[in-house]
């Protein structure tokens, strides 16, 4: 009944496979990405719409769990876990941000981090 909708459940999923490979699109670059692969043209509310309805929520960005390397982090605690902590001097500001031209907030489903 009714109007039937603009996206159906193919464009919703490319939709939600776009956004898992890059959550940090702005809704025109997704609006676009739409138009080029599935030939669909919709506008900025019907997608913001669609978002709400797929439970994906805009969120920020969360760097810490961007920066965490669990593979990383494991080969250092073999590597210099026996060793006290009195051993270390950490110095403040020593690394390097590759993820300064990052943008602070993404999409993300409702429950999850944005990473």
């Amino acid at each position: 009944r009714g109007r039937p909708r603009i996206l159906d459940q193919h464009d919703l999923s490319f939709i939600t496979s776009i956004l898992d490979a890059n959550p940090s699109l702005f809704l025109d670059e997704i609006q676009e990405r739409l138009l080029e692969a599935r030939n669909v043209e919709v506008s900025i509310a019907t997608l913001l719409c669609s978002l709400c309805q797929l439970a994906i929520m805009h969120k920020q960005t969360s760097k810490a769990a961007a920066e965490r390397n669990e593979l990383l982090r494991a080969t250092w605690l073999v590597e210099y876990g026996h060793l006290p902590k009195e051993y270390f001097m950490w110095i403040d500001k020593s690394g390097i941000d590759n993820r300064t031209n990052q943008r602070p907030d993404g999409w993300a489903p409702s429950g999850r981090a944005c990473v």
